[in-house]
């Protein structure tokens, strides 16, 4: 059993970036546990990233699977990550890490799902939660933060298939705004929701984003201008930050989803902290 909780850590933490399957099916007494890795295919199509936050190994791996079996037969690009413990994945938020959904257990050793749920929305103004726990007493106080769903672990195969039906439409339905960069490497699509920030280095522009960084040869006011956006603001000459990913606003630097800490022009800091201010205000 021990060997087999290291194989499920071990599964937990992989990334895959393929386009085949890997079935095994490990023997627990007399049950046989099928796990399957799917790998992730890579085209221009949004990916879906899902968390899933369980301390019960077998859990866990269940709706790792489900959720693979889904995706893969959607045929929709994915990346799934499990959490045995619930500061790892703040941990990860506070690095810059970012999901679309987020799927929790309800009752966890270090805390309860509806502490976690509130932890992450200091990280994201509205994010999907979908409980998935045997504690069927807790669904009214999951809703009490704004839970999408609520799924008992005993209809998790029937259950989970519906809730992403019905989740990823609403994921498709936000902001699909781009912002197209043309630079001697070809074109390349950058979703606005995406962009962390944007920096001057030069005669390029390095524009950072989720997926990793995009460097032009163009000017920071006609990307600016391009972009046309009020998420969108100047907070340096050198620095334009897009107001959704920022964390917070201390002492003259602005505090990125990303993990970078970017400087605020002292003319501008004012102004930063009253647009920042402002569209808080406004998602709520």
């Amino acid at each position: 059993m021990h060997a087999l909780k290291s194989i499920f850590r071990w599964i937990s933490i992989w990334r895959i970036r393929h386009i085949e399957e890997i079935h095994s099916i490990f023997e627990i007494g007399s049950e046989q546990l099928h796990i399957m890795l799917i790998y992730e295919k890579t085209s221009g199509a949004y990916m879906y990233r899902v968390a899933i936050i369980d301390d019960n190994d077998m859990d866990r791996c269940l709706i790792e699977t489900l959720s693979y079996e889904y995706f893969r037969k959607k045929e929709y690009e994915y990346e799934i990550k499990s959490f045995e413990r619930s500061e790892r994945a703040i941990m990860e938020l506070q690095e810059g890490g970012y999901y679309d959904v987020f799927l929790l257990d309800m009752d966890m050793p270090d805390k309860t799902g509806l502490q976690v749920a509130k932890e992450i929305r200091q990280y994201y103004n509205e994010p999907i939660i979908v409980y998935v726990t045997n504690h069927v007493e807790y669904a009214i106080q999951a809703f009490e933060v704004n839970a999408f769903r609520y799924i008992p672990k005993a209809l998790l195969r029937e259950k989970l298939p519906e809730a992403y039906d019905v989740l990823l439409p609403k994921i498709d339905a936000l902001d699909q705004r781009t912002y197209i960069v043309d630079s001697i490497y070809g074109l390349e699509k950058i979703l606005y929701r995406n962009i962390f920030y944007i920096s001057k280095d030069g005669k390029y522009i390095t524009i950072v984003h989720r997926n990793g960084e995009s460097r032009v040869r163009t000017s920071l006011q006609k990307i600016y201008e391009e972009l046309a956006s009020k998420e969108f603001i100047f907070i340096d000459k050198s620095y334009i930050a897009n107001i959704e990913h920022v964390t917070s606003c201390q002492r003259g630097e602005l505090f990125m989803r990303s993990g970078d800490v970017l400087p605020i022009s002292r003319p501008r800091y004012q102004e930063v902290r009253k647009a920042i201010a402002d569209y808080w205000r406004g998602m709520r």
